[in-house]
């Protein structure tokens, strides 16, 4: 009798959990997706974008992207997106407040970017503006996270022509940067930056542009540790690249050797970078060791007076290209290392400590004013391996 009892009570407790759904199912109707987040100054607060605050002042504009979503799958409209803000001090408290715009809750799991305009981290901080995102449950450690130089709203209000939401659009963006040595996106999301801060690293983030409503990746906004310092141009970053060894398949262009005035372009498809630090008498230096491999892309001028076919001139490209990769990453070191004396993601503190880690406790405490005067020695080897001609 007793076992009888027992197998009703587990049949009962294996019902239960087979036919129980989940605690906090939401249909997805029910929800406001949102997909990217802009944050500008409040310069001209509306009165419905506001609210009445006992602590703090109208500093911030929060916007919000939230996902349409059409019954059946289909969308007759041009933007698949809209676009609601409001103003306040506190980032959460700005995006409470607005679920007084909105019949649904707001739902940040699927955010895809963060862009912040550079007139709010001219007043605060990097880490106060993402603390809100670090700390929320929601967010995930994926989001990217773009700098512009104007406003940010209207990037979100940005309707891509593939007809892609924007949010997806913009984030979608940079994982091209293996691609295109002008981004600098590598390792730049949500996550990764929080780390850095943690670590007391200084910060590379992609900046981002609208002119015209045209939208575009190129340059990056530089932190010394959270604090914004300016931008760094897309040769400084197609150097740092290089440097730090995350360009993958880059193109990379010279001068024409034998036809002044033309091109010649080189696709880099493979590379090889070793960065050492050394320490002798008490002198610290590090040296870096580049071997690229890849294709002639482009020959501009005369193919007949550039003549890939001959292996003299192979070997004079090699060297150009050589003499060029170095010249862009002395380029970088100088406009981020000596004029912005900044240590792209603690690459090289990182390398002295792991390599180096009695020299390292030493000087820890005065890397910020020692890095800068530090000497970089580097060496570049370029293989030609296909040309792309025939006779």
């Amino acid at each position: 009798m007793a076992k009888k009892k027992w197998i009703g009570c587990l049949l009962i407790i294996f019902l239960c959990v087979m036919t129980s759904g989940c605690w906090d199912m939401r249909e997805l109707q029910d929800r406001n997706i949102v997909l990217a987040v802009a944050i500008d100054k409040a310069d001209d607060v509306k009165e419905v974008e506001t609210f009445v605050q006992p602590h703090g002042s109208k500093r911030y504009r929060v916007s919000l992207q939230i996902l349409k979503l059409a019954p059946g799958g289909e969308q007759k409209e041009e933007s698949r997106t809209f676009v609601k803000s409001n103003t306040g001090e506190s980032v959460f408290e700005i995006v409470r407040d607005m679920l007084g715009q909105s019949s649904k809750s707001l739902w940040f799991e699927h955010i895809q970017v963060i862009i912040i305009s550079d007139a709010v981290l001219k007043e605060v901080d990097l880490g106060e503006i993402l603390d809100f995102f670090k700390r929320d449950a929601e967010m995930r450690s994926r989001i990217k996270i773009y700098i512009t130089s104007g406003k940010a709203r209207p990037i979100i209000e940005f309707s891509p022509p593939s007809k892609e939401p924007g949010g997806v659009f913009l984030a979608n963006i940079s994982r091209l940067h293996l691609k295109n040595l002008h981004v600098a996106a590598s390792r730049t999301d949500l996550g990764y930056t929080v780390q850095y801060f943690d670590n007391k690293s200084d910060v590379i983030l992609p900046r981002i542009e609208m002119v015209d409503k045209v939208v575009k990746l190129g340059g990056s906004a530089v932190f010394k540790k959270d604090r914004f310092i300016g931008y760094a141009d897309e040769y400084a970053v197609a150097g740092s690249k290089m440097m730090l060894g995350t360009d993958k398949s880059a193109v990379i262009t010279i001068n024409s050797p034998k036809t002044p005035g033309h091109q010649i372009v080189f696709e880099l498809f493979r590379h090889d970078t070793t960065l050492t630090p050394h320490v002798e008498n008490g002198v610290i230096y590090f040296t870096e060791e580049i071997s690229m491999y890849g294709n002639i892309g482009e020959i501009q001028g005369d193919i007949n007076v550039n003549d890939t076919m001959d292996p003299e001139y192979i070997q004079m490209l090699e060297a150009a290209f050589a003499e060029e990769i170095k010249r862009n990453i002395y380029y970088a070191e100088r406009v981020l290392k000596k004029e912005m004396k900044v240590d792209a993601i603690g690459r090289f503190a990182g390398k002295l400590k792991a390599h180096e880690p009695e020299t390292w406790e030493q000087v820890k405490d005065q890397w910020d004013e020692l890095y800068p005067t530090i000497p970089l020695y580097v060496s570049v080897n370029v293989t030609i391996r296909n040309i792309g001609s025939h006779k």
